[in-house]
């Protein structure tokens, strides 16, 4: 995908975090009244699963549910920092159960319903959580752009395979964690995973993000005899790992407001704990459905949900063979 010229990217970025640092930031969060305001919850008995759970909001989300009483399923490939955070929680009400995986691997994300340390597991919340953006092209071992494998492909595949085998209680919660990035781009396959002449960060990560809420809309329909719900959450900025690495100037200019990682995560516990009704087109963020468009040129698209479904099954097919 071709770069903006300099001038017109210049301006673009200007509009966009004039217009919404406002609200993403820790300002939007104390203005909202939210530090004074705790989601109050007891997640006792309840089982989650938690993806890039080593850091971040991943991270904060895992505490949150531990301290009110939840078993978590922690997946990340970080053996030390799982092995940390099950330290982290051991004095706390429920408790972690670090399951390492690389999940931009297909072949691992979907081997993993199938674990010792997964048996008779059935989830009352999935958190698929794990992304990053990439700022150059990159490659996994089975031929799909990292960025793709690991925001969108994978968060398919694992739940498709969840809810194969059973695992996802009648009314449980799928969690689809997304961005404001998101607002860039429409509904589209062309970035999903674009070969490296084409590859653009930006662009593949707001789509990456924009497909997770058609994707959650196809669950709601295809589970909705199961009671499942899904809801697309947006964190608002928070000042991440993945912020400092992949986004350096913006955290530079932001770092003073933007949210912690236990901020960014207050919409995800409060959607656990409350299970509002389900919205379409919509993303919730601080506690509230909010629009999914900022520009008209997102509304509209040739795209719809069973197009990204597609897509991602031919991909699981030609990795995994199944159909």
């Amino acid at each position: 995908m071709a770069e903006p010229p300099p001038l017109q990217a210049l301006m673009k970025s200007i509009n966009f975090y004039g217009r919404f640092a406002p609200s993403f930031t820790r300002i939007g969060y104390v203005a909202r009244g939210l530090p004074f305001k705790p989601v109050r919850a007891d997640y006792a008995g309840q089982t989650w699963l938690v993806t890039g759970a080593t850091g971040g909001l991943g991270r904060a989300t895992v505490l949150r549910a531990v301290a009110k009483g939840a078993r978590v399923l922690a997946v990340g490939r970080n053996v030390a920092a799982l092995e940390q955070l099950k330290s982290d929680t051991a004095r706390m009400r429920g408790a972690v159960v670090p399951v390492v995986c690389d999940l931009s691997s297909m072949k691992a994300v979907a081997a993993l319903p199938d674990r010792p340390d997964m048996a008779d597991i059935r989830l009352d919340v999935l958190v698929n959580n794990v992304g990053l953006l990439m700022r150059e092209f990159g490659q996994t071992a089975e031929g799909f752009e990292i960025s793709y494998a690991t925001n969108l492909l994978g968060h398919y595949v694992l739940t498709e395979a969840l809810q194969a085998r059973g695992m996802l209680k009648p009314r449980s919660a799928i969690i689809n964690v997304v961005s404001g990035g998101l607002y860039n781009m429409p509904l589209n396959t062309r970035a999903l995973n674009a070969p490296e002449k084409y590859f653009n960060g930006f662009a593949a990560y707001s789509t990456h993000k924009r497909a997770q809420i058609g994707l959650g809309e196809h669950w709601r329909e295809a589970w909705k005899d199961l009671g499942v719900r899904t809801y697309a959450v947006h964190p608002g900025w928070a000042d991440t790992d993945g912020v400092k690495t992949s986004l350096p100037k913006f955290r530079k200019v932001l770092a003073s407001v933007l949210r912690n990682s236990d901020e960014g995560c207050d919409t995800i516990d409060w959607v656990a704990a409350t299970r509002p009704p389900e919205v379409t087109d919509q993303i919730w963020f601080d506690r509230k459905a909010r629009t999914a468009h900022a520009y008209p040129h997102t509304v509209n698209p040739r795209t719809t949900p069973a197009d990204i479904v597609a897509y991602l099954a031919k991909d699981r097919v030609a990795v995994l063979g199944l159909g």
